[in-house]
């Protein structure tokens, strides 16, 4: 005789919250992703054609805004930070070539946590961040200065390393807390790692203590751009899976583990939102 069966009853969360088995979401426009890679690599020309090539791709809700903590902007056409150009709107100006602003690089805490967090409410999606470890070291830089110190081995017992990671953390929550896409660019290095029988070179991105493993946490993919070589040439991929002297990985499963981004930023971006969306 077959038991009968009994409903479960509804679990019901703090403040008479019902509790549900939530579905996977592989959204790309609220994903968290680390570019890294050696500079020129096209990190910031490939985060920058994501426009207009969802557009072309017919995709909506992805308009990207560049947060420049360097000057390696300056040979890509981008939406970033802004400022006033000093020379009024002259169309000779090399900076601004007559629209009378120019590319703004952020260098203190109060002109990031400003931007983030006009950012955070506007419609531009994704947020790129160009570079992280720039960023890093502006925050670094602005702590120490609060401080009254050189570097932030001067302070007792960790204290400046932690108020960066405090700092670092609570401006990336302006962003996350969003619902947008972040996406942030590393510049890599190289760093010996010890394993048995000797040691290998290994590429990290290049950010300090508990910050590096917060912001690690944080990605949803971490994505390692790469050129190797290709018969009289170089192909560029993207390398989405751990392997031999690379730290990456993807959460969501959405990358192959290692992808084509093709010969151009278009090509690149492309193969990039072709992860995420099914484009006939």
């Amino acid at each position: 005789m077959a038991k009968k069966k009994t409903e479960t009853p509804e679990v019901v969360g703090p403040g008479g919250v019902p509790i549900k088995t939530m579905e996977p979401s592989f959204d790309f426009t609220r994903s968290i992703q680390i570019w890294q890679g050696p500079p020129k690599v096209g990190k910031t020309s490939t985060a920058a054609a994501l426009g207009p090539v969802s557009k072309e791709m017919g995709l909506e809700g992805i308009d990207p805004f560049l947060m420049l903590f360097e000057r390696g902007s300056g040979g890509v056409q981008c939406t970033a930070t802004s400022e006033k150009c000093e020379c009024g709107g002259k169309k000779s100006c090399p900076d601004c070539e007559g629209k009378g602003v120019k590319r703004k690089i952020l260098t203190t805490l109060e002109e990031i946590r400003e931007w983030f967090e006009w950012v955070a409410t506007s419609d531009y999606n994704p947020v790129v961040i160009d570079t992280t470890d720039a960023m890093f070291q502006t925050v670094a830089d602005s702590v120490c200065v609060n401080m009254g110190i050189g570097n932030p081995s001067q302070a007792d017992h960790g204290i400046a390393w932690m108020q960066i990671y405090d700092e670092m953390r609570e401006l990336l929550a302006v962003l996350s807390n969003s619902g947008k896409a972040v996406i942030m660019l590393m510049h890599i290095y190289m760093q010996e790692k010890r394993v048995k029988g000797g040691s290998i070179q290994t590429a990290t991105f290049n950010v300090s203590g508990k910050t590096k493993s917060y912001l690690a946490g944080l990605a949803n993919q971490i994505l390692h751009f790469h050129v190797v070589p290709k018969g009289d040439g170089d192909q560029h991929v993207i390398v989405a899976a751990p392997m031999a002297g690379v730290e990456a990985g993807d959460h969501w499963g959405v990358f192959p583990e290692e992808l084509d981004r093709g010969d151009s930023p278009e090509e690149g971006a492309q193969a990039i939102l072709s992860c995420f969306y099914e484009v006939e």
